[in-house]
């Protein structure tokens, strides 16, 4: 395992024991769910590996914007850095390698999923029960902490893999693992 990857599962392990502790603060919230993105990224592997940038593509505005704009120009994946786009329900999708749907994106979420299906693209949200509708991973908060689900057989069907760490610290694997 490479240092970069090593490096990340510590930080994994330590942003999922912070998450665990309740009550942060709404902007402690946001961070947490960015940094969950990021990991999530690290913690993925794709069946041809991306090219430089390594596009986060967002769908609309979100609560997690200035977050998310932190993410641009890092690391990840060996070395590839970061460039978040802004993405509309209808916009073409080519190029994104991940994309986030924000709960405040539901209602557009079923029209960007049908248009994503079978793609090498990760899918992440923080939408309640969007894993069920399609999304592989879903950020959730129960009992004041964060987690995440992974819809593991919505992964499997873009050919996208997650590191068995992760889904260890998943809350639910829907699929099996």
């Amino acid at each position: 395992m490479s240092l970069a990857r090593k490096t990340s599962a510590v930080w994994l392990a330590t942003l999922l024991s912070l998450a665990a502790r309740p009550a942060f603060a709404q902007a402690d919230e946001r961070a947490l769910k960015a940094a969950y993105l990021f990991n999530f990224i690290q913690f993925t592997q794709w069946p041809v590996p991306p090219e430089e940038p390594f596009h986060l593509c967002v769908l609309g505005r979100t609560p997690l914007d200035d977050q998310l704009a932190r993410l641009e120009g890092k690391q990840v994946l060996n070395g590839l850095h970061i460039t978040v786009r802004r993405v509309g329900p209808r916009d073409a999708l080519g190029g994104c390698h991940a994309l986030y749907v924000d709960d405040s994106q539901r209602a557009q979420a079923d029209e960007v999923l049908n248009r994503l299906a079978g793609t090498a693209v990760l899918t992440i949200t923080d939408g309640d029960g969007l894993a069920d509708k399609g999304m592989m991973i879903e950020i959730h908060k129960r009992e004041l902490r964060l987690g995440f689900e992974v819809n593991l057989r919505v992964a499997r069907r873009a050919n996208l893999n997650f590191s068995a760490r992760m889904l260890k610290l998943a809350s639910y694997v829907a699929g099996g693992l």
